[in-house]
């Protein structure tokens, strides 16, 4: 490496020069003429016409040589400093050079830096979408998939709560909770939840993703944050099949300070459209299955009914083709006369529960949902409530 010379070891290198010009002076005239002026005083040579005339000469010239000798030297620096100042230009270029070359390094390293942990965090995102695309395959229970899917996507976005609703087909519109994580009791499967109230409804009526980074903020809800939800911010990502929006994700985070972004819903994307496609194969299947064991059952039916069986006998073996396909806990087979019609007779009953009904034994309806379904004529189904 060149070190350009500092202005001030020039301006002390000037000086030094100018002592040495004034040295080489006296060495080559004040001592000689000191000499001479010696030997004319001795041996009376001063008396001579012509020796002042040649000191006379002798002090012009000198003067003159001395002024050439240091118009010389002043040349000789200015060269001197001019070539110093185009040999530190061309090191001072060098510097900014490879100063400018070691930033582009460290900006490279740092940039490689980022992108490595970026890819790894991208790996360990892949690892979650193979092994739920692994469990995919070896569980055939769709509410399985949901509480697998469930908890991947809180190990996606780093989260602690969340929730899967699915639609319910039924009028009013419903969502039935299919799996929590860290909820606790304000979310249990099995539960309820209004449509219309519930702010998971707009990621079903749009179709998208519904990110939220404060609740209370947010001019599209403006509702106070409950307290058990931690964060104002959450995730309301949809279970789109290839022709509906069947249920909705929800994701949240008992961290205050947690907010979600664009990133998290990109990670949440694919998880979701794998978990969507293999729930919808699985519901398919099942449907399917239940159809065919339906079929069957309907054919065993037809092919009693066409057998020798009679009365109690032949309503028993019905009741026991239908609970292969219907898991009920109990069956009965009442009848009633014109006579009587306020009157039932179970004539067969079946079930594994204790029950206090009796066979053949004549009970009053008035009033009960059984009087209801007779006047109605129709299948009428109940819910728990």
């Amino acid at each position: 490496m060149i070190t350009p010379t500092p202005a001030s070891a020039k301006n002390r290198a000037h000086p030094r020069l100018q002592r040495k010009l004034h040295l080489a002076f006296g060495f080559f005239f004040l001592f000689p003429t000191a000499g001479l002026i010696l030997f004319s005083v001795r041996y009376d040579l001063l008396g001579d016409t012509y020796m002042p005339y040649f000191f006379l000469g002798l002090l012009v010239f000198s003067f003159i040589g001395l002024h050439v000798l240091k118009g010389l030297f002043d040349r000789i620096t200015a060269i001197s400093d001019a070539m110093s100042g185009e040999a530190g230009a061309p090191a001072s270029a060098a510097m900014d050079e490879l100063h400018a070359i070691a930033e582009s390094f460290r900006s490279v390293k740092s940039q490689f830096t980022r992108a490595l942990e970026e890819l790894e965090k991208k790996s360990a995102d892949l690892s979650v979408l193979k092994d739920l695309s692994e469990l995919c395959a070896v569980t055939f229970d769709p509410d399985e998939i949901l509480h697998i899917t469930l908890e991947r996507a809180l190990l996606l976005t780093a989260s602690d709560m969340g929730s899967v609703l699915m639609l319910e087909g039924s009028d009013p519109r419903r969502f039935v909770v299919k799996a929590t994580i860290g909820l606790g009791r304000f979310a249990t499967p099995g539960e309820r939840v209004n449509f219309d109230s519930s702010i998971a409804k707009y990621a079903v009526l749009n179709k998208s993703p519904l990110l939220v980074e404060d609740i209370e903020k947010d001019k599209r809800f403006g509702r106070v944050n409950h307290e058990h939800y931690g964060t104002r911010s959450f995730i309301c990502m949809p279970f789109k099949t290839s022709r509906e929006v069947i249920g909705v994700l929800t994701v949240s985070s008992r961290h205050s300070q947690r907010t979600y972004g664009p990133g998290d819903v990109d990670l949440l994307t694919p998880l979701l459209s794998n978990a969507a496609f293999t729930y919808e194969n699985l519901r398919l299947l099942r449907r399917s299955e239940r159809a065919e064991a339906q079929r069957c059952t309907l054919d065993r039916l037809v092919k009693i009914l066409n057998s020798s069986f009679h009365d109690n006998e032949l309503m028993l073996a019905a009741l026991q083709e239908l609970h292969g396909v219907v898991p009920f806990e109990a069956a009965f087979i009442c009848t009633r006369t014109p006579l009587q019609p306020e009157v039932v007779q179970v004539r067969e009953m079946l079930g594994s529960a204790a029950c206090r009904l009796l066979r053949h034994t004549p009970y009053a309806v008035q009033g009960s949902l059984v009087e209801k379904g007779l006047q109605q004529e129709s299948l009428m189904i109940l819910d728990e409530e």
